[in-house]
């Protein structure tokens, strides 16, 4: 059937010609999808009739043109939208979270593909993920909010309404079974708009750990956290989310038995991680995974921690970062920092190794958010919101380093204790033009499991999982989640907003 532009009617409701009888669908979608039953709100108001969808703007035949050079809608679910009378809107509405579907997210991207069919598959490894390159043609698409809160305008109307949740290589695709017009649909099980928690529900980033004396970064990614299933974690190849390299210092570096706990991927099972000199040095190896997290070893001048390194994984790291690789490096592991070619840009000033004046600061520290910038204000308003600062810019960490004396303006500092850096950014390659920018590199000079919840601490030294005695989020795991899944996103420069895509057709 051919579907006639929309109009706006002279009725309390509108209905798409092709749909009178509720004869359309929402086609299908690649990956996994989820189907639930949301209940209907009530109508969702709006002062401008059409919303952000530009062939609803107008009067009747509702094809205002804006003077873009969008194409017409000509198939697709544009042709399930319909113009509401009176400024109203077709609405879905709802709140992003993270896999254990406690903490909601910042800069998700939320949308209605126009062509489902046409949704690609994730392809694993370091690649240039541009912002506002996005599969399956987005209809209509919103970014939450720093309560983790998306409302989307001018949805299509009918049965089986795809809806995707993305944020970098995290996403997950969800079909609506019925969406009414200009209404709001609300989608409130949190279980149904978490990110994927398995590759089971969704699409997950392939991610390196590697292991280290000092740190704990294993620990945060495991379902008593930020949540994901215990059997994501394998050996290399294994097929799992999640893969240990042992780095040096005091980690056991291997898997548990299945006797002791069930938990553990069989095929992994007391087995030994590879090890993370070998990986680090090689490119290909690097490649191969979307974000690589690196524990610290415990020193920067013990001939361990720097023999493990040399020349060849210094170029090796910088390509996987130029090439699109993100990069999340705590403490000591400075050193990929300031080697050569280094990560960071010049005017990184580093303060070296702890002697010579440079004192740590006091533990617990009290931690100043930078917010002179779009991300940093979220970053402010969002650590109130989870309940990791009481006071607006301020949280309180364990274990504080003092390693950067100052950052250039090439990096971006989020977080500073007693005016020195305490997590800073890099996109990469440094010195490219914002759209030739790939990569994206963080820098933590503090250890991020070295809180203490509920009298315990994580600890790196035990065979895996059995030092990750603790359960739920510190204040400074939270900001860690936060600039995980900012490293996770898509790459623009650090000056604007987040924003979504814009419609594809008029």
């Amino acid at each position: 059937m051919t579907m006639p532009r929309l109009a706006t009617w002279s009725f309390a409701f509108a209905v798409p010609l092709a749909c009178w009888v509720g004869a359309c669908g929402g086609g299908n979608e690649t990956g996994p999808d989820t189907q639930f039953n949301p209940s209907n709100g009530t109508d969702a108001g709006g002062d401008d009739e059409g919303g952000n969808v530009p062939h609803l703007g107008g009067g009747e035949g509702g094809a205002a043109d804006s003077g873009n050079n969008l194409p017409p809608c000509v198939d697709g679910l544009c042709l399930q939208q319909v113009a509401c009378s009176g400024g109203g809107h077709t609405t879905i509405s709802g709140q992003v979270f993270d896999p254990a579907g406690n903490t909601p997210l910042y800069n998700v991207l939320v949308y209605v593909p126009n062509h489902p069919a046409k949704v690609a598959p994730i392809v694993h490894g370091a690649s240039c993920d541009r912002c506002g390159s996005v599969s399956g043609d987005p209809l209509v698409s919103a970014i939450t909010d720093t309560q983790g809160k998306f409302t989307l305008t001018d949805v299509p109307v009918g049965s089986d309404i795809p809806v995707i949740i993305q944020v970098g290589k995290w996403r997950r695709q969800l079909k609506i079974p019925t969406v009414a017009q200009c209404v709001d649909t609300p989608l409130t099980d949190k279980n149904l708009t978490r990110l994927p928690k398995n590759q089971q529900e969704g699409d997950i980033p392939l991610i390196a750990i590697t292991t280290g004396g000092a740190d704990s970064l294993e620990c945060f990614l495991r379902s008593s956290k930020l949540g994901l299933d215990e059997k994501e974690f394998t050996l290399p190849g294994g097929g799992g989310a999640v893969n240990f390299y042992q780095g040096v210092g005091t980690s056991a570096g291997k898997y548990e038995t299945v006797a002791k706990d069930a938990t553990i991927d069989p095929a992994s099972a007391n087995k030994a991680f590879p090890s993370a000199q070998t990986f680090w040095a090689d490119s290909t190896q690097l490649m191969k995974y979307d974000l690589v997290l690196l524990s610290c070893e415990g020193s920067n001048t013990n001939a361990p921690q720097v023999q493990n390194k040399g020349q060849s994984a210094y170029d090796a790291m910088y390509q996987y970062g130029a090439a699109g690789g993100r990069i999340f490096a705590t403490h000591w592991h400075y050193i990929w920092f300031s080697g050569e070619p280094v990560l960071a840009p010049a005017g990184v000033n580093w303060a070296g190794d702890g002697t010579g004046g440079n004192t740590d600061p006091p533990n617990p520290a009290d931690a100043l958010v930078n917010d002179a910038f779009p991300k940093g204000q979220a970053f402010r308003d969002w650590l109130v919101n989870v309940g990791a600062s009481t006071t607006p810019k301020h949280i309180s960490v364990g274990q504080p380093k003092y390693n950067v004396d100052s950052t250039s303006a090439a990096a971006t500092t989020w977080m500073t204790m007693n005016n020195h850096t305490a997590y800073m950014t890099v996109n990469l390659p440094y010195g490219a033009a914002d759209d030739k920018i790939c990569g994206r590199a963080v820098y933590s000079d503090l250890h991020v499991g070295g809180a203490t919840i509920g009298g315990k601490t994580d600890g790196p030294s035990a065979v895996w999982p059995d030092g990750c005695a603790t359960s739920g989020m510190s204040a400074q795991e939270k900001a860690l989640e936060f600039l995980l899944f900012d490293l996770s996103s898509c790459v623009q420069s650090d000056t604007k907003p987040p924003a979504p895509p814009p419609p594809g057709v008029k």
